[in-house]
């Protein structure tokens, strides 16, 4: 219950500060107002987003020749359940269908699902270089040693995936002998839990030797692309006419606000906050960034339901 009701508190006392800034007024104004023709474009692009997803865990996946369909639905329902689980479960979602409907062990998903977000790190990693590049004088920080900062996470994102294999060999073997030191070497929870480390340590390395990596990186930048471009037709659909640039900036400090590790319900409030403070610095008035922020999440929301809900009727028949 603990793990329900916080995030739902946090939610809550962040949507309250938030609408203490704008009016429920100024959001239906927004709505209202909306150009079907650009909204169109926005959910084009997240379908688009999606379906390069699809083909980048088609790409990872090892075991089995899931149709990109399946993948597909599996990937528009993940994506649904991150705005609705509360405290990051929506996670678990993807190796949970593909359990589900095609059979595939929970250890291989959880494989697969880890290498796909090391990728999306490295690719925003990118983006926030160039949103960076674009707007230097909102930062106080020197573009050598930002330059240098990010070399640094994209050697470790780099560690991470070649390594993670050794790394988890090693976290098994070390718990194992712990488990001997202290008697517990019999208990059957931890026993499984060190198959099931090693059980990901084996993916990993089968992942690896798919040697995926070129096509895997193209469909994580087309797919984030796609993305800000869904950010983009969304603003100007809202009647938010402003650059490229200022898109990339400002839903790029939203999307880093939202993988914090903040347990609110879904990523509802994180969201709006990183995507107003984002916009604010590009030049956008308080409402507005703020009010853009919850109408491109409550585009997302319909778009993922609306899509969601004949993927699971499909999945759920088979």
């Amino acid at each position: 219950m603990k793990r329900f009701i916080i995030p739902v508190l946090i939610t809550i006392g962040i949507m309250i500060l938030l609408f203490t800034q704008i009016s429920l007024g100024d959001l239906y104004a927004l709505l209202k107002g909306v150009d079907l023709q650009w909204t169109f474009l926005g959910v084009l692009g997240y379908l688009l987003a999606i379906l390069c997803r699809a083909f980048r865990y088609k790409w990872l996946i090892h075991s089995k020749d899931i149709p990109l369909s399946d993948l597909f639905k599996i990937s528009v329902l993940y994506h649904l359940s991150l705005m609705v689980l509360p405290s990051k479960l929506g996670e678990i979602s993807y190796p949970y269908f593909l359990n589900r409907t095609s059979g595939m062990a929970m250890t291989e998903g959880l494989a697969s699902l880890i290498a796909s977000r090391i990728y999306d790190f490295l690719t925003l990693l990118i983006f926030f270089l160039i949103a960076f590049i674009g707007f230097q004088s909102l930062f106080h920080v020197s573009p050598v040693l930002m330059i240098l900062l990010i070399a640094f996470l994209t050697g470790l994102a780099f560690l991470a995936f070649f390594y993670v294999g050794d790394l988890l060999k090693l976290l098994s073997r070390g718990l194992g002998k712990a488990s001997q030191w202290f008697g517990l070497s019999q208990h059957r929870s931890l026993q499984w839990s060190l198959g099931k480390i090693d059980d990901v340590a084996n993916d990993f390395y089968a992942i690896k030797a798919r040697r995926t990596y070129l096509p895997v990186t193209l469909a994580s930048l087309t797919s984030w692309a796609f993305s800000y471009w869904m950010f983009y037709a969304f603003l100007r659909g809202f009647g938010i006419s402003t650059s490229v640039m200022k898109v990339l900036f400002g839903s790029t400090i939203a999307i880093i606000g939202n993988i914090l590790p903040i347990s609110g319900l879904g990523n509802w409030g994180v969201l709006e906050a990183g995507w107003g403070a984002g916009f604010i610095l590009v030049g956008l008035s308080k409402v507005e960034a703020i009010a853009t922020g919850f109408g491109v999440h409550i585009f997302l929301f319909v778009t993922a339901t609306l899509v969601g809900l004949p993927c699971w009727l499909t999945l759920k028949k088979r």
